[in-house]
């Protein structure tokens, strides 16, 4: 496993990536050569074997200590083998030396890939440590952003805000302002303040690295 910011990784193993997102992700959905001649912060974390196995995709913000993943892409034949975790935990002990505070990502509406769709993803996800975000970031139709509570459907068929978490559970408000609360694995879906589907903001506390504890002479 390793991890390098995508600028110091050769053209011909960003080809030989570029081959596993095309035959087992999404193909055609971006090129990381081209991504390369355009990232300013963007990591990429990469296993290749006798054949490329995966790759993870970030981008850092510096100035706020938070990392943003945007692309992960695991070859079918390693699906379910806990790679996504495994490079989580790499990734936490990495970035918590540098000082970094959080992870945050998406879990995608998108079901272009067999068998995952945005509650499928929030499951992976959450089992490698993430929650839903209580807010979300949004530009509104007069290109303005804002930030609104998280706006989730559950499988109780109630569309809801998220008011708050606490511990494992999310105190939520529905339509008539009746306020219960519900666990992650109740949430099927994310919205827009319209109504849309839209991404699932997650995000994931980096835990501080431990220093080292120097013996007195």
């Amino acid at each position: 496993m390793e991890i390098h910011d995508i600028k110091e990784v050769s053209d011909e193993v960003l080809r030989i990536l570029d081959k596993l997102m095309n035959r087992d992700c999404q193909p055609g959905k971006f090129s990381l050569l081209k991504i390369k001649q355009l990232a300013k912060n963007t990591d990429i974390l990469y296993i290749i074997e006798e054949d490329p196995v995966y790759f993870l995709l970030l981008d850092r913000f510096d100035k706020h200590k938070t990392l943003y993943i945007h692309d992960v892409c695991a070859s079918k034949k390693h699906r379910g083998r806990g790679v996504f975790k495994q490079s989580i935990e790499f990734l936490k002990k990495y970035y918590s030396k540098k000082g970094f505070k959080n992870f945050t990502l998406d879990a995608s509406d998108s079901t272009k890939e067999a068998g995952l769709n945005q509650k499928a993803r929030i499951h992976i996800f959450h089992s490698s440590g993430f929650d839903i975000n209580t807010e979300t970031g949004l530009f509104n139709k007069s290109g303005e952003y804002s930030i609104i509570k998280t706006i989730v459907l559950l499988d109780n068929g109630e569309t809801v805000e998220i008011q708050k978490k606490t511990g494992d559970k999310y105190s939520v408000k529905n339509k008539s302002g009746k306020e219960y609360s519900v666990t992650i694995e109740q949430i099927e879906k994310c919205f827009d303040s319209d109504g849309n589907q839209i991404s699932c903001p997650m995000i994931m506390k980096i835990p501080k690295a431990r220093k080292r504890k120097t013996l007195k002479k």
